[in-house]
């Protein structure tokens, strides 16, 4: 049984309170605007509950030099409700903690142009900021001792004295996954208004990923895998122990699979974690808990849990609290443990307040909750929790947006064609009237360990809104295998890649035609990673119902694709389910460029030329499989300098008008499929030639 807090209601009305008005003569979101918004990412919670903390992110404009956005750092004071910016301008600000005591709020940046990410401290009454590491690597993560006299944290091993004589001279080859260096854990001492001393080793010989250290400060509790590569930090890290009054670390669980969060309880006997429930979940879904020493290793997780818990902390010694993806609306739950152990009571229900939680912070002995929350209308915003009343609102970002007309959006489910339920949220476009049908965008997540929420999801990549001011709508899909339903569900589609997976997408559209809701001659669909791959896909196997495609760092030809990705186990334990050389006419029929001959759906191939999750080879065999298979339309757009995703302004300036573009050439304007495609160059459409 599952209770709920009497402050739904409270929460409700609060958030219909904090609704902007919009006057009759509101415009659409335009594209500048949507490349311009500010939103929170991360929040953090001081030890006596009395500041709050986030991070808010905004793109670089085109006239910054050339890098990923910037993020500053915003404090609140939840007595008075004052919201100052601490860290703003040309700055990225990451890893934001507060101090024991509360009097310091800690983040790590980089400042000076040949600086290294370091840990910097700031006291939350005002002041200037000092750093309080010295590493000449950059720090990757860290955690304060509970003492406030020193921090753990983790940084890269520097090149030793005969690697640096080596590079001078131009010896510059490295041995593919060879020579890697470790992520190495260190504590420093802590003192206000000091220099940082020199450090002391404490852990090496591993790749540690992240610390925490327990409240009574015997002990260091740390992620590690065995080697510094992205897929055994995805599928191959255990949880260890290591004595700061000395000793070597010690494996405590042995995950079976992903590892997401842990905490440690605030009496130092318990750890709490979440991840996977076996090496095949693709995703963190299980919440577990063990003595400190791994002792009594076991899922607390409700029976039949209908989602995937996400992130866990500590209430009291008895209590945790965690926050879950079910369905299209998280949920932030509380969970009663040990002898009082109870049905889990839940606190915020997205389906009944409207609000879509991003993450949250919570400490032991303190009430308030904050968390980073978003809504339809609304980018991700500060918000508290209170141990009375409803949450309220901290930041109030993008004020524009009270002047912006947008689509209404709602969650719709129909039945695939064996059935099963599933659902998508779908955006109306701007204006639209009842009787009349619109052509349609269908947005595919990536992972596909993903789900999308009924909350705001508009960015460069996602352009829902832009579309639906253009009058396009767009449906999001959570097809099988998409997480937030359960671990069963999330299985559906283990090895099974392109089946019924992505004929849940084509019988959602088929769904709303017969609604009367779509125009079938005028559907369009993109995506990005695996929602890349299923673009290709649909874009050939499903051709005649899609009339355009946008391909953003998708897959094409499957066996390739696990030798060149840098998470080949990652792709053949949780989603492939066995080794290319058991599956080869499986990942050749699976495989878009199979297809291509059959395809007549003009294509948009978008990709970075440093992307190491999908080589942007991929983008290019694609291509040149229809090109000479004589495709009337297709175009591949290398992006230098971008990985898996588009970080620099340009980039994804550049993204959003040319998928735009796309869409509006062939859904709106109607173009045929075999003339001639939109214009190359978009220069002028950018505003990139004005003075």
């Amino acid at each position: 049984m599952t209770r709920r807090s009497p402050l739904f209601a409270c929460l409700v009305l609060a958030l219909a309170a904090a609704a902007l008005p919009r006057p009759a003569a509101a415009a659409p979101l335009t594209q500048e605007q949507l490349l311009d918004l500010e939103q929170v990412r991360s929040v953090a919670l001081s030890p006596d509950g009395r500041f709050a903390a986030c991070t808010v992110s905004r793109n670089r404009t085109l006239d910054d030099e050339a890098g990923g956005a910037w993020v500053g750092l915003e404090v609140a004071d939840l007595k008075t409700g004052t919201v100052r910016p601490f860290v703003s301008g040309r700055t990225t600000v990451g890893h934001v903690r507060f101090s024991p005591d509360g009097r310091l709020v800690s983040f790590t940046a980089t400042r000076g142009t040949d600086a290294k990410s370091q840990v910097w401290v700031l006291p939350v009454d005002g002041g200037e900021a000092t750093v309080a590491t010295a590493s000449p690597t950059g720090v990757a993560d860290y955690a304060w001792a509970p003492d406030g006299a020193s921090l753990c944290y983790i940084d890269t091993a520097a090149p030793d004295a005969r690697e640096k004589k080596l590079k001078k001279k131009g010896w510059l080859l490295e041995g593919f996954e060879e020579g890697l260096k470790d992520r190495v854990l260190r504590r420093v001492a802590f003192a206000r208004g000091e220099e940082p001393g020199e450090a002391e080793t404490l852990v090496e010989g591993l790749a540690v990923w992240s610390v925490q250290i327990s409240p009574d400060g015997r002990w260091a509790v740390f992620g590690a895998s065995a080697r510094n590569l992205v897929d055994e930090q995805y599928v191959m890290q255990d949880l260890y122990r290591l004595d700061l009054q000395g000793g070597e670390p010690v494996l405590i669980v042995d995950t079976p699979g992903k590892l997401g969060n842990y905490a440690i309880s605030p009496d130092s006997r318990y750890l709490a974690w979440t991840g996977a429930a076996t090496r095949q979940d693709h995703a963190t879904s299980t919440l577990f808990q063990c003595g400190l020493d791994g002792s009594h290793n076991a899922s607390i997780t409700p029976a039949d849990f209908p989602g995937h818990i996400r992130t866990v902390a500590w209430r009291d010694a008895e209590t945790l609290i965690y926050n879950s993806d079910e369905g299209c609306y998280p949920k932030l739950s509380l969970q009663k443990i040990g002898k009082r152990a109870a049905a889990r009571t839940v606190l915020i229900d997205g389906a009944e307040s409207g609000v879509i939680i991003a993450g949250f912070a919570a400490q032991p002995g303190v009430k308030d909750i904050v968390f980073a929350g978003s809504t339809p209308t609304m980018p991700a915003e500060l918000f508290r929790w209170p141990a009375r009343g409803g949450a309220e609102r901290l930041t109030h970002h993008n004020a524009f947006l009270a002047d912006v007309e947008l689509g209404r959006q709602e969650v719709v489910t129909w039945n695939a064609r064996d059935g099963l339920a599933i659902e998508g949220v779908l955006t109306y476009p701007v204006g639209w009237a009842a009787g009349a049908r619109f052509p349609l965008v269908v947005q595919v997540h990536g992972g596909p360990e993903s789900n999308e929420t009924n909350g705001w999801y508009s960015r460069y990549a996602e352009p829902g809104q832009v579309l639906a001011g253009l009058g396009i709508g767009t449906l999001l899909v959570n097809y099988r295998g998409s997480t937030g339903r359960g671990v069963e569900f999330a299985g559906l589609a283990y090895g099974d890649p392109a089946g019924a997976e992505f004929d849940d997408i084509v019988d959602g559209v088929d769904h709303l035609i017969a609604a009367g809701l779509v125009d079938g001659d005028r559907v369009g669909v993109t995506g990005g990673s695996y929602g890349g791959y299923a673009t290709n896909w649909l874009s050939t196997v499903s051709s005649d119902r899609f009339a355009a495609g946008v391909s953003f760092v998708g897959s094409s030809e499957q066996i390739s694709k696990r030798f060149l990705t840098n998470i080949p186990y990652e792709d053949e334990w949780v989603h492939m389910g066995g080794p290319v050389r058991e599956q080869w006419e499986l990942m050749t029929e699976r495989s878009p460029v199979f297809h291509a001959p059959q395809s007549t759906t003009p294509l948009l191939i978008l990709h970075g030329d440093r992307d190491h999750r999908v080589h942007f080879t991929q983008s290019q065999v694609m291509y040149r499989a229809l090109q000479m298979a004589g495709h009337p339309a297709v175009r591949l757009i290398y992006y230098p300098g971008e990985g898996h995703g588009n970080s620099k302004r340009f980039g994804r300036a550049d993204y959003l008008a040319r998928t735009v573009a796309w869409f509006d050439w062939y859904l709106l304007q109607g173009h045929p499929r075999d003339g001639a495609m939109p214009p190359l160059d978009l220069s002028a459409e950018m505003g990139l030639l004005d003075d």
